[in-house]
């Protein structure tokens, strides 16, 4: 891995006159020993541009984590490019630019300045005391667990790197860690942070858009999910439940998780505000209110039917179509209206567009700041309904997603409904679906079921049905057979960059 990064201080002065600036500073480009950790404002500063930078990695976090999953469909825009639909194909190539991890290394290289350079501020300003640097440690170091895990999922294997690049001329060229490696590293920064993140913030912006303890107790039960550690992720998740089970939304508010944000039900999700970085959110999804030509996805329109009327929400009353008639009415998750895509159809994704749920209401041109959530307390519901059936405890499974209808009005499953093994897990990515949809981590869910024995059929033929792209379903099951093929090559240019990096077997060849 070979990074370059000119260092200056080009706009990094935060300016904190009002709490309501939070996440208005530049990403830090860079950060000069001798001219910045000065003071407790510097610092301070500082630490929310690693909260910035984590903007410039929201494509790749999407397009890793989510879009393989079977709700995508191409949107219609220009935006749906030949990369994106390498990624919807599953015939992923090293050159193709959405496995560029630099975006999520830069950001770690920002936070590795920041973990270096800010306890020398202890030094040169009184103001700044040993709790505040732990406070802001803490914060710092969940924020790189979290880019770590990103590319652990994304990649399997990668480098660790834990120290700043400090000169134009330096260079890494560092082999990948080990995912068992690189876990372990993750691991520790969360032990830290758990120990010395903040409990909370007065201000609710920055209370839900910068890391707590409970944002890194959601993390690390994600963590020790995926390294199919289900009691250690459900004690994380109980602790997880003190804090939000008497706190859900009701029904009818379920579109207010989304507009305004800052739910009761949110843990960590990057805040946009009026002034400084744009959510892409709307750009995304947006087809029918819309000039632009980025209209980058749509719904798989066929597959969301299928899995709504016909498996999960069949309807209870004869003027309904699905019983969910929170989420699947019309103008809540998504717009009934269909939009061609040269594909087929698809349904346009309104949850993030709407100033209000029920009604053709799009958001004006000055309000299109859907906050983008990584984590919020309904997925900590599915995380445990997924380890207590991994320990055979499907009573107690099925009690945590009937949690997540009830707050929908849905019917809830009957002992045993929701079946066992194969069965209770195909039912446990579609009731994710229409809850968690198209917030980032979907096919991460599917690759971390379906890893474990007897389960690899799951992804396969969900990835394989009802292809959006119409690709046929001998061709998508062939491709996904080897498991190397759920994770991404390296890209091309770290290979030349890090002569150390080797690709991985299954993408030799292409």
């Amino acid at each position: 891995m070979m990074v370059k990064i000119r260092y200056s201080l080009l706009g990094l002065i935060f300016l904190m006159s009002s709490c309501d600036k939070f996440l208005e500073v530049e990403t830090p480009d860079n950060l000069v020993k001798d001219e910045f950790w000065q003071d407790e404002g510097q610092v301070h500063s500082s630490l929310m541009g690693l909260y910035t930078s984590l903007n410039s990695c929201l494509d790749v976090y999407q397009s890793w984590g989510d879009i393989r999953s079977s709700l995508y469909a191409p949107g219609a825009g220009d935006d749906f490019n030949s990369n994106r639909a390498e990624f919807l194909r599953h015939d992923i190539y090293p050159d193709n630019g959405l496995v560029s991890w630099s975006p999520v290394y830069r950001s770690i290289t920002w936070i590795n300045s920041f973990i270096k350079n800010a306890p020398g501020a202890l030094e040169l300003d009184e103001n700044l005391t040993q709790a505040e640097l732990s406070s802001m440690m803490g914060e710092a170091r969940a924020l790189r667990a979290l880019n770590y895990f990103y590319l652990v999922r994304a990649f399997r294997e990668v480098p660790l790197i834990t120290e700043p690049y400090e000169s134009d001329s330096q260079t890494f060229n560092t082999a990948a860690a080990s995912e068992d490696e690189a876990l372990d590293f993750i691991e520790e920064d969360l032990a830290f942070a758990l120990e010395n993140a903040p409990e909370t913030f007065e201000n609710v912006n920055e209370r839900y858009g910068r890391i707590t303890k409970n944002a890194v107790r959601a993390l690390w039960a994600d963590v020790k999910l995926w390294r199919n550690q289900y009691q250690a992720c459900l004690d994380l998740c109980l602790q997880l439940d003190a804090q939000y089970a008497g706190s859900m939304v009701r029904p009818l508010d379920w579109y207010s998780i989304f507009n305004p944000g800052n739910s009761t039900e949110s843990i960590f999700e990057l805040q946009y505000m009026l002034e400084g970085p744009n959510s892409p959110l709307y750009n995304w999804f947006a087809h029918v209110n819309t000039s632009g030509n980025d209209r980058r996805y749509l719904a798989n329109a066929t597959n969301i039917a299928l899995n709504a009327t016909e498996v999960l929400y069949p309807p209870v009353l004869p003027e309904y179509a699905t019983s969910d008639t929170i989420r699947l009415k019309n103008y809540a998750m998504l717009s009934a209206s269909l939009v061609t895509n040269g594909y087929g159809l698809g349904a346009e994704v309104y949850k993030f567009l709407g100033e209000a749920p029920y009604q053709r209401a799009y958001r004006s041109s000055a309000n299109r700041n859907a906050n983008y959530i990584f984590y919020r307390y309904r997925e900590v519901l599915f995380m445990k309904a997924e380890a207590y059936a991994m320990l055979g405890r499907y009573a107690e499974a099925e009690a945590a997603i009937n949690v997540v209808r009830e707050h929908c009005d849905i019917p809830p499953l009957g002992i045993g409904e929701g079946g066992e093994g194969t069965e209770f897990f195909s039912r446990l990515l579609m009731e994710r679906e229409f809850e968690l949809g198209f917030e980032g981590k979907e096919w991460f869910a599917a690759v971390r079921i379906s890893r474990r024995q007897g389960y690899s059929n799951i992804l396969i033929e969900k990835a394989a049905n009802g292809h959006s792209m119409n690709v046929s379903y001998p061709v998508i099951r062939a491709r996904l057979l080897d498991q190397e093929s759920w994770f991404l090559p390296y890209h091309e240019t770290e290979l030349e960059n890090n002569l150390q990096l080797e690709q991985k077997d299954y993408y030799q060849n292409k």
